[in-house]
């Protein structure tokens, strides 16, 4: 599987393709470098997110095993309904 860092962007952005790359570069540095700083932020908060509901779950691993299993149930239903 192969994956890129979304910063790579940025290091694209110096590329002369056909020798358009100089004419614009400035465009696409304008579009990628707020491109990785909305990426820093979405991953912070995705973090951010996935760390409080790490800790709700051990607090409350049994009201989180109810609501599994609520959801479980009604995919199920909603799966087998024609």
């Amino acid at each position: 599987m192969l994956t890129t860092d979304p910063r790579s962007v940025v290091q694209k952005r110096d590329l002369h393709v056909g020798g358009l790359g100089a004419s614009v570069s400035g465009a696409l540095a304008a579009v990628a470098d707020p491109m990785g700083d909305g990426i820093d932020s979405w991953t912070k908060r995705t973090r951010h997110t996935l760390r409080d509901a790490d800790d709700f779950v051990h607090a409350n691993s049994y009201a989180a095993l109810a609501v599994v299993g609520l959801v479980g149930l009604a995919a199920g239903y909603l799966l087998s309904r024609r």
